[in-house]
């Protein structure tokens, strides 16, 4: 993996750049810049694709890329988000923001690589960590009432 992109909620609020249309590119959280290469790439595809965006800077976030960076791993990292209003409630979204996001996304998946060297692989998946799974042992059954008012 080469580079890791973060999705989220940005908030619009008071001193933000947010916005409640179009697709927010994080410069910055709490921990520092997202990578320049990356976060660059991110405005690019926008306009050349013609999706709104805006760019801001989250300086009481730490964005869950976070964790990747502190783990040790060496991967490009950014962070767009979705314009929203009073997050953790009453949330309030506007179809344009999530429209535009996965506009977005959807562009830089079918992206080329910026850097040939992100595309060689580094390892092999032969130590790669596997979560064992198995059938859950459950009943279902169907005694649910439905209130059709």
């Amino acid at each position: 993996m080469a580079s890791l992109i973060a999705v989220d909620n940005g908030t619009s609020a008071p001193g933000q750049n947010s916005a409640e249309f179009g697709v927010t590119i994080s410069m910055a959280d709490q921990n520092g810049p997202f990578d320049y290469h990356l976060t660059r790439k991110l405005v690019k595809l926008c306009v050349e694709n013609e999706i709104i965006h805006q760019r801001d800077v989250f300086r009481h976030y730490r964005s869950d890329v976070a964790s990747a960076i502190e783990a040790g791993h060496d991967v490009r990292t950014a962070l767009i988000c979705f314009g929203i209003d009073a997050s953790h409630g009453w949330e309030r979204i506007h179809i344009h923001a999530l429209r535009s996001l996965a506009e977005l996304i959807t562009v830089y998946l079918l992206s080329d690589v910026a850097f040939a060297r992100d595309s060689q692989e580094i390892g092999t998946l032969k130590d790669f960590t596997r979560q064992p799974t198995e059938e859950a042992d459950q009943e279902l059954t169907s005694d649910v009432e439905i209130d059709e008012e």
